[in-house]
């Protein structure tokens, strides 16, 4: 069975078991009020399902700010601080790599964590640009005012250095390697079940809550159509739970 009958039936192994599969939502590169914002807000009314939106500090407009007063079920998170590639020419993009002082990069994530203080219910998470940055500098996310950070891909651990929680992401709707659109039923259920089924086997860690990626500004119909199903066909079932991001990092 494919697609959603076989989430479905991960679902209901999972409550057969006595269990509820915990899942969160974090959505991307939020910077101003948009009509792609606005659809995904919609989204998240309509379905009741908790928002993480990251947002880029150093772009992030009053507008947008003031937008997000009327949803509380919306928390803020910090989207390193201008998405701005400080990698070399030929090696992976990163904001955050081994490629500048150390004592830049945490200005700067304090800086933008400074700018994000006028969000509501802005929690002290880095999310990291292209999901991934130097692990060496995990340590000093508290001297920021960080308390936390998000990536890709099954965490190892979900405290790295003392001080810092981490909860990463595991599904990712968008073929940014082909079409840039939707990359399909199958492979976007692929990507949840193979995390779930990791987590109920213990093959790794069961605790951390299975994450959906979007990015609204390069959605098109097909991943608008899959999310909006995906929360419909979820929010009531007796093995998953849609957590707050402050649930998702602090349990």
């Amino acid at each position: 069975m494919s697609g959603w009958g076989s989430l479905l039936r991960e679902l209901e192994a999972w409550a057969d078991a006595g269990r509820v599969a915990n899942f969160w939502w974090r959505d991307d590169d939020a910077i101003a009020v948009t009509p792609a914002l606005e659809r995904l807000l919609a989204i998240a009314r309509r379905c009741g399902i908790p928002l993480a939106l990251a947002v880029i500090p150093r772009d992030a407009d009053d507008g947008l700010a003031a937008r997000l007063q009327g949803e509380p079920a919306v928390s803020v998170l910090q989207h390193g601080f201008a998405h701005h590639n400080h990698a070399p020419d030929g090696a992976r993009q990163e904001e955050y790599g081994p490629h500048r002082p150390r004592q830049t990069m945490i200005d700067e994530l304090a800086d933008g964590r400074r700018r994000l203080s006028r969000f509501p219910r802005s929690l002290p998470v880095m999310v990291a640009p292209w999901n991934r940055m130097d692990d060496a500098l995990l340590p000093a996310l508290p001297a920021a005012g960080l308390a936390a950070v998000s990536t890709l891909g099954p965490r190892p651990a979900a405290e790295p250095v003392p001080g810092v929680r981490r909860t990463n992401v595991h599904a990712d709707i968008v073929d940014w390697a082909g079409s840039g659109g939707f990359i399909g039923l199958d492979r976007a259920i692929a990507q949840i079940i193979d995390h779930l089924r990791a987590r109920r086997h213990a093959e790794v860690d069961a605790e951390e809550p299975t994450g959906l990626m979007t990015h609204h500004l390069f959605h098109d119909d097909g991943c608008w159509w899959f999310i909006e199903e995906l929360f419909q066909r979820t929010r009531r079932h007796p093995g998953a739970r849609w957590l707050p991001a402050s649930e998702a990092f602090w349990p």
